[in-house]
């Protein structure tokens, strides 16, 4: 865990070092590796890769405000108390479906005022939205957030003492100030590993896809549940109710609605093949 990757007061220039966050500096990261494909698959698909980077800028800009606000819903005790915490985004505290409904909410709008197929620009977005969540995750891992259940398998992962894991282990009651920190899930790379995997196929699938939102079909049909596998094994508190978390409650929603649209879509391809 480095969630400071450095600091400087550029030789007491500064009353307060600047620090660089590692979490900040994967989400960029992640967003620039993602921007570079996107620009590059646009022109293949015949769009304007220029207009595209554009929309891909205010999609990141649109998902961290739909991720922070939903992750402030599902602590929203905490931030109640402690409302100047809203505002410190570089300590983590991101639920990737807030980001994803707040940037097709944002696509949708972008794509009808420059008359773009909303499908096709979501084909184009959505297997770099994986690789850049994938890197966005081993941020996570560096801020401490997003981590998993106490595990004995030889894989789990020991965060610090004062890390969020070894507060809300105290919190707990699971351990005390001085005892032996408890090993984790290291959930953070389950779901990066898992990303790139889809990453991977989605890319590899692109040209086999059958119509315009295919690719998108599949992301919204395969992400939800591998997320809510991952989910079982998160130990963070507070992210939902009842026995599901706020993502695991989403995932079936975009999961139904995935099964849905493709039965649509193809039923729509077949009747233009028909022709």
């Amino acid at each position: 865990m480095h969630p400071v990757l450095f600091q400087t007061d550029f030789f007491g220039l500064l009353q307060e070092p600047l620090s660089l966050h590692t979490y900040g500096l994967m989400i960029a990261l992640g967003f620039l590796g993602a921007m570079s494909l996107t620009r590059r698959e646009a022109e293949r698909e015949g769009e304007d890769g220029e207009l595209i980077v554009d929309l891909s800028f205010y999609v990141l800009l649109f998902g961290l405000l739909g991720g922070r606000i939903l992750f402030i819903f599902t602590k929203a005790g905490y931030y109640a108390e402690q409302p100047l915490e809203i505002l410190k985004i570089w300590r983590g505290g991101l639920v990737w479906y807030g980001g994803f409904i707040g940037a097709v909410a944002f696509i949708l709008w972008f794509c009808r005022k420059h008359n773009l197929s909303s499908f096709k620009v979501l084909d184009i977005l959505v297997p770099n939205m994986a690789f850049a969540h994938a890197v966005g995750r081993l941020g996570c891992l560096a801020a401490g957030c997003c981590f998993g259940k106490p595990t004995k398998l030889p894989w789990g992962i020991v965060f610090p003492e004062g890390s969020m894991v070894h507060q809300s282990h105290v919190a707990d009651g699971l351990v005390s100030y001085g005892d032996a920190l408890l090993t984790v899930h290291p959930t953070q790379l389950y779901e990066a590993a898992a990303e790139f995997m889809l990453f991977a196929g989605l890319v590899a699938f692109r040209h086999r896809k059958r119509f315009h939102g295919h690719l998108f079909l599949l992301w919204i049909a395969i992400y939800p549940v591998m997320r809510s596998c991952i989910e079982v094994f998160r130990g963070d508190k507070e992210r939902g109710v009842y026995v599901l978390s706020t993502s695991q409650y989403i995932s079936i929603v975009v999961a139904l609605a995935a099964i849905g649209l493709y039965f649509y879509f193809k039923k729509r391809v077949v009747a233009l093949q028909a022709l």
